[in-house]
């Protein structure tokens, strides 16, 4: 059911990220990005942050994916109450048997990095 309402929740929760994510991280993002950072299949519970988007001023090439995992886990703290508020409002509206949701953030770099996916699971519900 969740996939139906897919394009709505995924311009809801993109919107709020770019509403309320920090400066730092939104000045890092490259010019061609324009509405979506967080890519979703909303019935598995799976999001996607492709971390090559902070490529800004060669942001992601130079210095992003030297340390990659610990620049996950600083816009997973970021991100993760984000996230959670949004689709926490938006879900209990669309269903109000849904008690237990969860999802899985998964952060990746480009392709051929051949960087590991960092993996975080966030409770909605």
């Amino acid at each position: 059911m969740l996939n139906l309402y897919r394009q709505l929740i995924s311009n809801n929760l993109n919107n709020t990220i770019f509403e309320e994510l920090s400066e730092e991280w939104l000045e890092r993002l490259s010019p061609e990005v324009r509405n979506e950072l967080i890519n979703g299949f909303y019935n598995a519970g799976i999001l996607t942050v492709n971390m090559s988007d902070f490529n800004r001023n060669d942001f992601y090439d130079k210095v992003l994916k030297n340390k990659f995992p610990l620049y996950c886990e600083n816009l997973y703290m970021s991100l993760a109450p984000i996230i959670q508020r949004c689709l926490r409002r938006m879900f209990l509206g669309f269903n109000d048997n849904l008690h237990e949701y969860k999802v899985v953030l998964f952060m990746e770099g480009r392709e051929d990095d051949q960087l590991e996916a960092v993996k975080y699971t966030i409770p909605i519900f």
